[in-house]
């Protein structure tokens, strides 16, 4: 919680960049404590503590950010409601496109339904809808959706594969029972929490 928070007030601008100084803080802390405990496995339990921390807290924390990133003039609110158009479509289109015509295996180690076909259709017309999303917000330029379309459709992958590798190697087949036949609620996000860093990134940089 104190890392989502931290990192939603610095990208929002209520907190100085140099407040994200605390997160480095948080690992020999959490070492420390370990001492004190009297279990076992304490390394594990901290290797599973920071994973739960650089996986979910910072990147739903930069979503806060992008909810109110400033884009040339004012608050602009659309970058955040295209990533999720662009996820969404990618998703779509990739398991449509792959059911039609896909056979060959994008990483079947991993994830053996997913094919190079569905996530070429999946990035085509997630690139549709970055340009629709390019005359409806007009704040962010037409090549610029076209590249967040991009990183965000790649990023969105490796992090539906590194979703499917973590409950992998877990041994169960969904990360929840909140959402049934969804996978649970960790796959409706898996995407985004990749995505959003690259995002945040690209949108403050370039």
């Amino acid at each position: 919680m104190f890392n989502y928070v931290v990192v939603g007030l610095i990208g929002l601008g209520y907190l100085d960049i140099r407040f994200a100084f605390l997160i480095l803080l948080t690992f020999p802390l959490t070492i420390v404590s370990g001492l004190f405990k009297k279990t076992k496995h304490v390394w594990r339990t901290i290797g599973v503590q920071f994973t739960g921390w650089f996986y979910l807290s910072i990147p739903f924390g930069l979503l806060n950010a992008l909810f109110l990133t400033p884009v040339v003039d004012g608050y602009y609110i659309g970058l955040l409601l295209g990533l999720f158009i662009i996820i969404w479509t990618s998703d779509v289109f990739a398991y449509l496109v792959g059911s039609a015509i896909g056979k060959h295996r994008l990483f079947e180690r991993i994830s053996p339904k997913k094919s190079w076909e569905g996530s070429i259709g999946g990035l085509v017309f997630a690139l549709i809808a970055a340009y629709l999303l390019s005359l409806f917000f007009t704040q962010i330029s037409l090549v610029d959706w076209m590249v967040l379309a991009v990183i965000i459709v790649v990023a969105g992958t490796f992090g539906d594969l590194s979703e499917s590798l973590l409950k992998r190697e877990a041994g169960v087949k969904d990360s929840g029972t909140i959402l049934p036949g969804h996978g649970g609620v960790l796959d409706r996000f898996d995407a985004t929490l990749f995505a959003a860093p690259f995002v945040f990134v690209y949108i403050n940089l370039f």
